[in-house]
């Protein structure tokens, strides 16, 4: 399995058993029937197996995630398999599947889109990292904050000015901001006499406050659960042989 965002690893099988006890007329096929079965191999890991271990390690995992394997037969004797990235929309799996992996050294939580937006905003500063405050953030059916709300707390935040509002009569604001931005008011006083974190007001009481994301001081860290090599290596010591020998038959 390789990729940019994991670590290289070669992972290899003799197939020297099964070689031997070729005549020499039906050597001449082994390189068809080898690649036959890398193709056979990296299509039931990448959409069968892979997909199946996530679904037991992961608490419900999206269809994104594991839809997220891929593989490729460079050679009649190699597959490479791989994890998606540079997705556009949404987050990398080769990214935010890297700190769970087991056998890789970074166990450091993945630092989102929106995690990146507010840093790269001058929003907060980069020792400060947003954290779901999952009460007030309608969920998706896989337990995992929404898309869109994801989206309007992104939007609100770069259009909040003092007492502007954004979508809906709701107002957006974030403690600290950097930007130097007018400070948000109600007829209470300061919204910013409050902890550190993302808010939603809606009108101009201080009861319609609603804390979104609180910020952690440390990067999160997440436990490695996944352990992708060690199970891509004993599919393909059980797999491959029995594979191979239908594939030259």
């Amino acid at each position: 399995p390789a990729g940019f965002w994991f670590m290289t690893v070669t992972l290899t099988h003799n197939i020297d058993k099964i070689v031997n006890r070729l005549k020499t007329f039906e050597r001449s096929d082994l390189p068809r029937a080898t690649r036959r079965t890398l193709n056979q191999l990296g299509f039931d890991l990448a959409r069968k197996d892979v997909p199946q271990y996530m679904k037991a390690v992961f608490d419900r995992p999206v269809p994104f995630t594991l839809r997220s394997a891929q593989y490729k037969v460079v050679s009649n004797f190699e597959v490479q398999l791989t994890f998606k990235q540079n997705v556009g929309k949404g987050n990398d799996p080769a990214r935010y599947l890297y700190p769970v992996t087991k056998g890789l050294p970074d166990n450091k939580a993945y630092q989102t889109k929106f995690t990146r937006f507010v840093h790269k905003a001058g929003i907060a500063p980069k020792n400060l990292y947003p954290i779901p405050f999952q009460e007030n953030l309608r969920k998706n059916q896989y337990g995992n904050v929404s898309t869109g709300e994801y989206s309007k707390v992104w939007s609100g935040l770069q259009r909040t000015t003092g007492g502007g509002k954004t979508g809906r009569g709701f107002r957006y604001f974030s403690v600290p901001d950097n930007r130097g931005r007018s400070r948000v008011s109600t007829r209470q006083g300061s919204l910013f006499d409050l902890p550190n974190g993302i808010y939603r007001v809606k009108g101009r009481g201080g009861g319609g406050i609603e804390l979104l994301f609180t910020y952690a001081r440390r990067q999160p860290t997440v436990p490695k659960i996944f352990d992708y090599y060690g199970f891509v290596e004993k599919n393909i010591r059980f797999k491959i042989g029995p594979m191979l020998a239908q594939n030259l038959r």
